[in-house]
């Protein structure tokens, strides 16, 4: 099967490129720096690559015209006022060259939402949804809250507020229920749903088994590493100390932990479990997800 991935350098696309080529698809791979890729990705002489930057129309090379599935994972977590504009316009320019050929399904990864008192990031994602909707092939939905892994952006968070940080101080809202996944379940269900009819318009929701509060997370980490760590909650404490914490712990840019921070104000868990009926799945648990990424961390440190 011929797959198309846009966003294959980022995070979830470097992680699903093996995961296709093992099952014998052939991918196609859109990115907007070839150098870059090939940098980063081992697997970069087994893809065809196409190049294209997304918000400049003219600049994307023609699809081939026999793709069958193309997966769309492209996101943003810079901080920008016109953070949707350019989201959507990205979406409608990959839609608009997606529809010229025969593709059937277009897979893309959100985030779950409560639907109210969403952040940025979760009202662009809604936009992209709703742009990803207008082109020909059936669109499959997959909402995931945290992704847990090695290389991750909330684990790497979570690992060096918690390895750093002896004593921390935070808002009240870091008590928010979130139910975070293992980055191996969502390829799971990435690899999974593909030209699944039973997935085709609809929208789905994934997690781990376990639901739990930011804090929580960050003393489960702790647990694991043997680390002695204190949590201090002050409910009217302004959210912006935490964006603080985050930004001197990790080598993000502040945008990216700012917008982090600011979901994490946003209750994060399933209210739907359909995709189970369709894809039987015994997710890991948060504390599993942790163990293998802290493994493949000591095992390259040894390397």
């Amino acid at each position: 099967m011929k797959v198309l991935l846009a966003g294959a350098n980022s995070y979830i696309g470097m992680m699903l490129i093996p995961v296709l080529l093992e099952k014998g698809h052939e991918v196609v791979c859109l990115v907007s720096d070839k150098k870059r890729f090939y940098e980063r990705n081992n697997f970069a002489h087994q893809v065809t690559l196409l190049t294209g930057d997304l918000l400049r129309e003219q600049s994307i090379e023609a699809f081939p015209a026999d793709i069958e599935v193309a997966y769309y994972l492209v996101h943003s977590m810079a901080q920008s006022q016109d953070l949707a504009a350019l989201e959507a316009l990205s979406a409608y320019n990959f839609i608009h060259a997606l529809d010229q050929t025969g593709c059937c399904q277009t897979i893309f990864l959100s985030g779950i939402s409560n639907g109210k008192n969403q952040s940025k990031q979760a009202d662009s994602r809604k936009h992209i949804e709703d742009v990803l909707k207008e082109g020909k092939s059936a669109l499959t939905i997959l909402r995931a809250a945290m992704i847990i892994g090695w290389g991750s952006t909330s684990f790497e968070i979570i690992r060096n507020l918690t390895e750093k940080l002896t004593v921390m101080t935070v808002p009240g809202w870091v008590n928010s229920r979130c139910q975070p996944i293992a980055i191996r379940d969502v390829l799971t269900y990435l690899e999974s749903v593909m030209l699944n009819e039973k997935t085709f318009n609809r929208s789905f929701e994934i997690g781990g088994p376990d639901i739990l509060t930011f804090k929580e997370m960050i003393l489960g980490y702790a647990q694991i590493r043997q680390l002695k760590r204190h949590i201090i909650t002050i409910p009217f404490l302004p959210s912006g100390i935490l964006s603080y914490w985050l930004s001197r712990t990790n080598p993000f840019e502040y945008a990216v932990t700012h917008n982090l921070a600011s979901s994490l104000k946003d209750e994060t868990i399933m209210h739907e479990h359909s995709i189970e009926d369709i894809v039987p799945s015994q997710c890991l648990t948060y504390k599993e997800s942790l163990l293998l990424a802290i493994n493949h961390i000591q095992a390259k440190n040894n390397e």
